[in-house]
């Protein structure tokens, strides 16, 4: 197999979305190759954000389904993601509650690598009890961290 390849935004847009006459059919035929072993293709955390971003804002569909189809296409033999043990869980979390993937990844990080989340944003406080998370006034002050309450002691 040849030296993996790292895929931009650009190729995992064209190929979910079919809506180019001509990069549509290279990118599917690139995935196609890796699917046969011809090919390793890494998808780096930085695509995947982005790849988010446009899917939202410039196709307008929903979390749901941009989180499944980027779930789908992590799941393709030889499509790999160097940070996939949390990036899977971070589209999980993206889609099952409609949150901005920015903070999906980091909760998704944070909770991977046993990480406390210092924060302003008080949405994140609340729509993440999967994390251990404060403000930085609050932990600054002593202030225990509240696990698995989503919110500020």
């Amino acid at each position: 197999m040849a030296a993996p390849i790292a895929i931009d935004a650009s190729v995992v847009v064209r190929y979910l979305t079919g809506d180019d006459k001509i990069q549509s059919p290279a990118a599917a035929d690139l995935f196609r190759a890796a699917q046969s072993g011809n090919v390793k293709l890494v998808v780096p955390t930085s695509t995947i954000q982005e790849t988010v971003y446009v899917l939202a804002r410039l196709y307008n569909l929903d979390a749901a389904t941009i989180g499944s189809k980027l779930i789908s296409l992590l799941s393709i033999p030889n499509v790999d993601a160097p940070d996939a043990r949390w990036v899977v869980e971070a589209l999980q979390f993206y889609r099952s509650k409609n949150s901005d993937f920015g903070d999906a990844l980091l909760c998704a990080y944070a909770r991977s690598e046993g990480c406390d989340v210092a924060t302003f944003d008080k949405g994140l406080l609340k729509g993440f009890p999967e994390v251990t998370a404060c403000t930085p006034t609050d932990w600054v002050a002593g202030k225990t961290l509240a696990r698995s309450k989503g919110r500020q002691n």
